[in-house]
């Protein structure tokens, strides 16, 4: 038995926001402006880290009042980025960069696990279909590439 979607999707924001207190207390501002050249105030990390929990508490919000199909592929897509694929970033840092990368731990034991469950739900429950899943996973995964390309590689000159 699974736990309810519109239940489980509530874990969403608060394991966005332990997974930020871990980079934080783990020192990724430093990491990040070490591996990538492109110093990371705590402001930036803090204000984009906050607006982004936000966005994702809203986004929860309104998939779980409205239980409407577009809310729901945007949460997704946004817990996408911001979960899995945020893991997928940390975990594939470490051969990269030959060292620990700062949020790796939640990562691995809190993001993987309710992506998964979230994703296991939303199926077994038919608030999506398998083709509505995959593109919201694959729209996080543009969101995801597009904010370590920019926000943390600058590349392209932007992000600075």
């Amino acid at each position: 038995m699974t736990c309810s979607f519109y239940r489980l999707i509530w874990l969403l924001p608060a394991a966005f926001a332990v997974h930020v207190i871990e980079e934080y207390l783990t020192g990724y501002p430093a990491y990040a402006g070490t591996v990538s050249g492109y110093p990371m105030g705590l402001p930036t990390f803090l204000g984009s880290n906050i607006l982004f929990i936000l966005t994702m508490l809203l986004l929860t919000r309104w998939a779980a009042a409205t239980r409407k199909p577009n809310a729901v592929f945007w949460m997704l897509a946004w817990a996408a980025g911001n979960l899995f694929w945020n893991f997928v970033y940390h975990l594939a840092s470490v051969p990269a960069f030959d060292r620990h990368s700062p949020g790796l731990i939640t990562g691995a034991l809190i993001y993987l696990p309710l992506s998964l469950a979230v994703w296991q739900a939303a199926l077994a429950e038919k608030v999506v279909r398998p083709a509505t899943l995959i593109g919201a996973i694959a729209a996080g995964g543009i969101f995801m590439g597009l904010v370590a390309a920019v926000g943390i590689f600058h590349l392209g000159g932007l992000g600075a």
